[in-house]
């Protein structure tokens, strides 16, 4: 009998941007501005940029992900997506901006949730100092296109 592995990853970095320039960085459509590669596919609803219940599309070297948004707190700066990787994992993901004054600070979490063996393999590599490498990567990724937001 199959029983799912789970982690929790989390770390922070800092964005030199206000909240309100910052948060919508986190957004689907807002990522491709500093991830390379990012291109979503949203599914629902039609013409959709950032909302409750959103659904789009992803992929990369591993596949497809599809990926809600599962909740949306503008005023608060969060947002929690839920991404399905099928055969492999489950993730929440959820991103929390706070106003530094001309800062932002973001606190990111993943919770990983395999779905199979091959996938609880995949969580159980998962290190925090890879997650922190991770955090590394996006900050760098975002002062890299600072000019862009």
């Amino acid at each position: 009998m199959f029983t799912p592995r789970s982690k929790t990853l989390s770390g922070t970095l800092t964005v030199d941007a206000p909240v309100e320039r910052a948060f919508p960085l986190f957004s689907p459509l807002g990522e491709r501005l500093w991830v390379p590669g990012w291109d979503p596919e949203v599914l629902a609803p039609p013409g959709a940029e950032w909302e409750e219940e959103m659904l789009f599309r992803t992929h990369d070297e591993h596949g497809e992900a599809v990926w809600v948004i599962t909740r949306l707190d503008r005023a608060a700066h969060e947002v929690t997506y839920h991404r399905v990787e099928p055969g492999r994992y489950v993730a929440r993901v959820e991103v929390r901006c706070t106003a530094l004054g001309e800062q932002t600070a973001v606190r990111t979490s993943y919770r990983f949730v395999g779905l199979s063996e091959a996938g609880n393999a995949e969580i159980d590599a998962m290190t925090d100092e890879e997650y922190a490498g991770k955090m590394e990567r996006w900050a760098g990724w975002i002062r890299g296109a600072a000019g862009r937001f």
